[in-house]
């Protein structure tokens, strides 16, 4: 967004340590601008890659920075892990994003591949796992 440095600074003067953005597709598919709408909200699973995260230098090194197992959801692991330490900050603007993968794979399925993904994690599977299904179902398109 216009002014995306003034916006996180802004937040971190008032004790936001991490946040980001809402979400918006280059696109006007009706489904991707549903999926896109709960970027606003202030949950995990509404959190996502490509919501431009902010961070404090200091947050992220007490957190150890990103697992680099992860191949793939290492922006969601971390997020978790943000969540768990401090408040988040969703910052009323958009960032806008491609709408490429999902036009090239098929919104619903690709939005359903995420889905598992999620909830892989949930039941414990570990970064191989997820990146064994991600290169299955997602990467190969």
């Amino acid at each position: 967004p216009k002014n995306f440095d003034r916006s996180i600074k802004d937040a971190v003067a008032v004790g936001h340590e991490a946040g980001c953005f809402r979400l918006r597709f280059d696109s006007e598919s009706r489904f991707l601008k549903f999926f896109s709408w709960f970027s606003r909200l202030n949950y995990r699973l509404c959190r996502g890659g490509d919501q431009s995260l902010f961070i404090t230098k200091d947050l992220f090194y007490i957190l150890g920075g990103f697992d680099e197992s992860y191949t793939v959801y290492e922006d969601s692991e971390f997020i978790n892990r943000i969540y768990k330490q401090t408040s988040f900050k969703v910052i009323p603007e958009t960032v806008i994003t491609s709408a490429r993968k999902y036009e090239a794979r098929g919104e619903i399925a690709l939005q359903y591949h995420f889905s598992v993904i999620h909830f892989k994690n949930y039941l414990g599977a570990g970064p191989e796992k997820l990146y064994d299904y991600y290169k299955k179902n997602i990467e190969t398109y």
